[in-house]
């Protein structure tokens, strides 16, 4: 197993906990720091996992929903339904919490200093192989590299830079605890909470449209565009610079394909989407939770390796285009309030229009008010054995096709 992050060292866990032998070859962490947010529903995840309990001691910051000056100067407060909450995260610490929480299940880890080498690509033997590699290097994709199965979106890219910003007093915003973000004319800008009243701020720029193109410092950058923001050029006003910017690449990405005969590109290593979404690190985490059980079901029932390895696909594809249709109406929606190229070419026409779900819920309201409901099948409708996940399996049950 390539890669410690969320994705590695959730799937290596299980594996282990499983009766697998797990090897887990990853590198030590970078200076830069990145706090991400994770929402409520990762707790299903961190359940699966076995970790909740070391995630609850970890101390994260415990967030109530996000703020949002979203092609708009006024605020939309969005609170997490029911009164749950999330966490906002130090994503050294999530690793290094995940990574002890994987050794503890027996989980063989080495970790090396500098970059990781690309595994083997010795073409597989006649037998059906009994060990699999899981690459979750994120943005490094290792094997994704080497199979050359990494394709980037046509637009432009896009660079994060990111800052650590920290207050003696409390910020001042609707809840403190909130994600924050807010469209402006040449990017968009988000800001996470961490301990001790620090906050991560950052800037989503494209790096041929900005100071970076022209050889300016990140620094110098990263500056001039958070003056050119409306909100978060007050919230720093009185804030002390503490460290950065870091720069990471924010471009989105795909693979052609996620998995092989005795290989899988999980979590970041196979898609990243786009930051809007607040989704990454639960996207990582699930995929390892898919990917365990995909090559657990590949090394105990070798009859169902093809069908294992279609699913992680289907299931890795879907999953992906989902999150690019939801960035698509995002960066949509705020394009007319910024006339900027930034926007203009990252707003997909008819991307509003796109919403499966419209009529979906129209169907659903009229069934509601309907008096009487009388059901048939369509002659069309028929039941055939479908792979679906059952435990910690990938097996065929009857589904409606």
């Amino acid at each position: 197993m390539l890669g410690g992050g969320p994705a590695g060292s959730g799937a290596g866990r299980l594996l282990a906990t499983w009766g697998h032998a797990v090897r887990l070859v990853t590198r030590a962490p970078a200076d830069a720091r990145l706090a991400v947010s994770l929402p409520p529903s990762c707790h299903k995840l961190f359940d699966a996992i076995g970790v909740r309990d070391a995630i609850e001691r970890a101390g994260f910051v415990r967030s109530t929903g996000h703020t949002v000056w979203w092609g708009s100067r006024d605020p939309r407060v969005e609170m997490f339904a029911g009164g749950a909450r999330g966490w906002q995260a130090d994503t050294h610490v999530l690793e290094a919490v995940m990574l002890e929480q994987a050794a503890a299940a027996g989980v063989t880890i080495e970790s090396r200093g500098g970059s990781l080498d690309p595994p083997s690509l010795d073409p597989p033997s006649s037998d059906p192989p009994v060990s699999f590699t899981l690459d979750c290097t994120g943005r490094s994709g290792l094997l994704a590299r080497a199979k050359a199965l990494r394709t980037y979106d046509d637009g432009p890219r896009t660079i994060a830079l990111v800052a650590s910003w920290r207050r003696d007093s409390p910020w001042p915003v609707p809840d403190d605890t909130h994600t924050l973000i807010e469209s402006y004319q040449s990017g968009w800008a988000w800001s996470v909470p961490v301990a001790g009243g620090t906050r991560h701020v950052a800037v989503m720029v494209d790096p041929q449209r900005s100071g970076l193109a022209r050889g300016s410092s990140a620094r110098e950058v990263y500056l001039a565009e958070i003056a050119k923001t409306s909100v978060f050029a007050g919230l720093i006003r009185d804030a002390a610079f503490a460290d950065g910017p870091w720069g990471w690449d924010a471009s989105t990405y795909r693979a052609d394909r996620y998995a092989g005969d005795d290989w899988l590109l999980v979590g970041d290593a196979g898609s990243f989407i786009d930051p809007l979404s607040s989704a990454g690190v639960k996207k990582a985490l699930a995929s390892g939770w898919l990917a365990a059980i995909v090559t657990h079901t590949c090394l105990v029932r070798p009859e169902m390796r093809r069908h294992a390895l279609d699913f992680f696909t289907a299931r890795e594809t879907e999953i992906e285009a989902a999150h690019a249709k939801a960035s698509r109406r995002f960066l949509a929606a705020a394009a007319p309030s910024h006339a900027h190229p930034f926007w203009s070419e990252r707003a997909e026409e008819g991307a509003l229009d796109d919403d499966e779900t419209t009529p979906l819920r129209a169907a659903f309201e009229q069934l509601r008010q309907a008096p009487s409901v009388n059901f048939r099948a369509d002659p069309a409708l028929r039941v055939e054995p479908r792979a679906a996940v059952s435990g910690r399996e990938v097996v065929l049950e009857p589904r409606i096709v």
